[in-house]
């Protein structure tokens, strides 16, 4: 039995699924299975796989699915004792399954999850940033807080695939930051670590990004806050509050996110931002959106 199932989720992205596939393949480490989950592609995708002619290369056509359920699907198919997901946009270093095994031979039993460096590049393969990793332990809390980017993408960690199946796999009803909310579940009971050295290449592209759903991303919150809450700093729990009403705001539902805001405002007095955000919910969400994306990119 391979050592590693590598999974790679995919859908109509035949050109840029070929360089995942080699970079899985190319892998120092060879003990290991590539299932690749095809979302019901129209393009050439089944053809590039077949191309690979590997016989660890596993191709798996399901109907269209989240990529939360087409990960638990690889799941249920799965026969390594470690489990890897990779983006079909994304590209794994030669040397990352390697380290990431040798690292969990290394460490105590607790830890469920190895993840490390990464670099971010843009749609013609240009080194846009590197990001070293500083999370290991037991991280619940600095995730809740989202101060550091972590993994990056789903295509950097390895992790137990006994743990994910004992959590229950990922959440499939989610279409947004389902990795994130995985992480969460985990690292309630397990620890992290990671190896210093860069190894996957994240693509930003202009393509469809799920990220991109402010609403849903506001559910995905609004179900952390609902899980994490009674443990959460009233600071923590005021973030929160005022992300959620932010998102509210933006998407047009102006007086609900104002219900958020003074929530937040109400739990921690001293959440300045919260202050300013209630004050810009009454100019409209048109003005409320571009006031916010001026915000992200200064701040």
């Amino acid at each position: 039995m391979p050592r590693v199932t590598a999974v790679i989720t995919t859908f109509n992205r035949a050109p840029l699924l070929a360089g995942a596939i080699r970079s899985v393949l190319a892998q120092t480490d060879g003990d290991l299975e590539l299932l690749v989950m095809d979302n019901a592609s129209t393009d050439a995708t089944e053809a590039v796989v077949r191309g690979a002619a590997d016989a660890r290369v596993r191709y798996i056509r399901h109907p269209p699915a989240t990529i939360a359920r087409a990960r638990n699907l690889a799941l249920a198919e799965a026969r390594g004792e470690f489990v890897a997901y990779l983006d079909d946009d994304d590209e794994w270093l030669p040397d990352k399954v390697a380290c990431q095994r040798a690292a969990f031979a290394a460490v105590a039993p607790d830890v469920a999850l190895v993840y490390g460096g990464f670099a971010r590049i843009d749609a013609g393969g240009a080194l846009v940033e590197t990001h070293a990793p500083v999370l290991r332990g037991r991280v619940l809390e600095a995730l809740l807080w989202q101060r550091d980017a972590f993994t990056g993408s789903a295509s950097n960690p390895m992790l137990r695939a006994s743990v994910v199946r004992a959590l229950g796999g990922y959440n499939d009803e989610m279409t947004t930051s389902e990795d994130w909310e995985l992480y969460l579940r985990l690292a309630e009971q397990y620890a992290v670590d990671y190896v210093p050295q860069v190894v996957v290449r994240i693509r930003t592209h202009r393509g469809p990004r799920l990220g991109d759903r402010v609403r849903d991303a506001a559910a995905v919150e609004q179900l952390v806050l609902g899980r994490y809450g009674p443990v959460m700093t009233p600071a923590l729990r005021s973030y929160y509050l005022q992300k959620i009403g932010g998102k509210l705001c933006r998407t047009g539902d102006a007086r609900e996110g104002r219900a958020y805001i003074r929530a937040a405002v109400r739990t921690n007095p001293r959440n300045v931002l919260a202050y300013a955000q209630y004050g810009l919910s009454f100019l409209g969400d048109g003005v409320y959106r571009r006031l916010h994306a001026w915000y992200k990119r200064v701040a």
